[in-house]
């Protein structure tokens, strides 16, 4: 028994006398017998939530993510995604700093879209035109600020501790996103390497308890709500060195427990990382996707902390979906405007340049308009202008470096390849 279950039991022993302490014990057998079959438990008890979850516990097929209209045969089709606000948005809070005001006195339900019209008029207007370098420095990082921001969920989020991942989950569905109410959340999580890359089978299996409950926690805040789940940054695009070593059927398996879990949302489309088309062959992905259950779900995604072409994944992604039955599969242009900067010495230094790499634009805008059946959208995984770490004098790993933003800014452009139409923006 966890020790989430033990709490239920005793709080229920302390409230109800002998009738709540058997319903206690009733609820206990029925979530050990839910997560020995391989999924979560389900959610927390209601007065867990911080707040409302009015969706109903009923999946449509046809409209997963409870849309009210059949978004057709792409069940991203006429979503509306989340856009931050000031008080939490990466680009909307660095433009509040710019022009002299504190996003954390800002209101967590002030949306971009009041916030950029404030821009248009009064003081701040008059302050951004009486300042062109300012001006300029604003108006491309709005290119950033207009787009949905996809939020993530890691082994480290408050910490990871019991009750962390929870409150993470709670702090984004139930406050963030006040911002833009009736969105949808682009979520990414990043619980798998518990022990670094490349764990050993016993690394793996020791770390599964807190594997699994950060899983649990995640799938329990989420609860009804709909939400765009792209599983496991770097997952199958790192895991070639335990094909070597053993560990990877130990690996996959914590892969199917996350994938189970969140199958078990009523209102959640979703997506497992597949690599990138300067990783891992085809073949290689498609089998680590088939064994970790990729066709229980929506499919994979691509390209998450790569910079390629979108037109290299196209044909890469097309290749893993025919040999995964027809996956579906999503494309990350946050940083790939430009494409990659490679290296002079890819047998040593590999492929890319990862770590901030100098010169490089943001990519397409999110959309799920890309002329493609099998792939349901181009989306940005994270903000443009989010550090690779202290590298090309970067800053912390994660944190939002306002130099790359600007330059992602001015450099952005929508093209598919460098033989393809040039389409900045």
């Amino acid at each position: 028994m966890s020790r989430g279950c033990f709490d239920r039991f005793f709080r229920a022993a302390r409230r109800g006398g002998l009738l709540a302490l058997l319903a206690a014990l009733a609820l206990t057998s029925a979530l050990g017998a839910t997560a020995a079959a391989g999924r979560a438990p389900r959610a927390h008890a209601a007065d867990a939530q911080q707040c409302a979850d009015p969706y109903s516990a009923t999946r449509d097929p046809a409209d997963p993510l409870a849309l009210g209209t059949s978004p057709g045969a792409d069940p991203l089709s006429g979503a509306r995604f989340f856009v931050d606000g000031p008080h939490h948005g990466a680009a909307a809070g660095a433009i509040a700093k710019l022009v002299g005001v504190d996003p954390t006195r800002l209101s967590d339900s002030l949306s971009w879209a009041d916030f950029e019209a404030r821009l248009a008029h009064g003081r701040l207007h008059s302050k951004l035109q009486h300042n062109r370098a300012l001006a300029r420095k604003v108006a491309l990082l709005e290119k950033i600020a207009d787009q949905p921001e996809a939020q993530r969920f890691s082994l480290y989020s408050g910490g990871g501790g019991p009750g962390a991942i929870f409150g993470q989950v709670q702090k984004i569905l139930c406050h963030n996103m006040t911002a833009d109410p009736g969105s949808i959340p682009i979520i990414t999580t990043y619980f798998l390497y518990q022990a670094g890359y490349c764990e050993s089978s016993s690394d793996i299996v020791a770390h599964r308890p807190t594997f699994e409950r950060q899983v649990n926690e995640m799938v329990q805040g989420i609860e009804r709500r709909p939400v765009v789940l792209l599983l496991e940054l770097d997952a199958v695009g790192s895991s070639r060195c335990m094909a070597s070593t053993g560990a990877l059927p130990e690996w996959e398996a914590d892969i199917r427990y996350e994938i189970n879990a969140v199958s078990s949302l009523s209102h959640a489309v979703v997506y497992v990382e597949g690599g990138y088309s300067d990783g891992n062959p085809p073949g290689y992905t498609a089998q680590v996707l088939n064994a970790v259950g990729v066709r229980s779900i929506r499919g994979f995604y691509t390209n998450d902390t790569h910079m390629n072409w979108t037109a290299n994944e196209i044909r890469w992604g097309d290749r893993v979906s025919a040999l995964t039955g027809g996956a579906h599969f999503i494309i990350n242009t946050a940083d790939n405007g430009h494409g990659p900067l490679l290296n002079a010495h890819p047998g040593k230094q590999g492929i890319e340049d990862l770590c901030n790499p100098p010169g490089r634009g943001a990519g397409m805008r999110d959309t799920t308009d890309t002329g493609n059946p099998a792939i349901d959208a181009f989306l940005w995984v994270h903000v443009p202008g989010t550090s690779s770490g202290k590298c090309n004098g970067g800053t912390p790993s994660g944190t939002f470096w306002l130099a790359r933003a600007l330059t992602e800014a001015r450099n952005a452009n929508g093209r598919l390849g460098p033989h393809f139409r040039s389409a900045p923006y």
